[in-house]
């Protein structure tokens, strides 16, 4: 199952799940914005793993995420499993060890 798409990512915090961006993804490229910040990487699918790339940009009101209260730039690495219209899995800033944040993304439409 190709992984290309419109996807909801959200992340685990302390209250359950939450909404954190939407992503494309299309032809190895990876985009995801909300109203505070934007990503641009890639990714590599094979079989029912996934792994996203990304660099991370926060601005206006910057939250905490990875342990970092002022987290206004990251390299994020998310490591998933394909599961028909969902993605799960674990990411990881670079420089920032022991500290992991559980990711689902939920299949919203194609890109076609």
């Amino acid at each position: 199952m190709s992984c290309e798409g419109i996807w909801r990512l959200e992340i685990k915090g302390p209250y359950g799940w939450e909404n954190f961006a939407t992503a494309f993804l299309k032809n190895g490229k990876y985009l995801g914005a909300s109203a505070n910040h934007y990503s641009v990487g890639s990714y590599k699918e094979e079989g029912d793993k996934l792994v996203i790339s990304t660099n991370t940009v926060q601005y206006g009101a910057v939250r905490t995420v990875f342990g970092k209260k002022h987290a206004d730039k990251l390299q994020v690495t998310i490591e998933c499993k394909i599961k028909k219209n969902k993605i799960i899995g674990t990411s990881k800033a670079k420089g920032i060890k022991n500290f992991e944040v559980l990711v689902r993304l939920t299949r919203l439409d194609s890109l076609e």
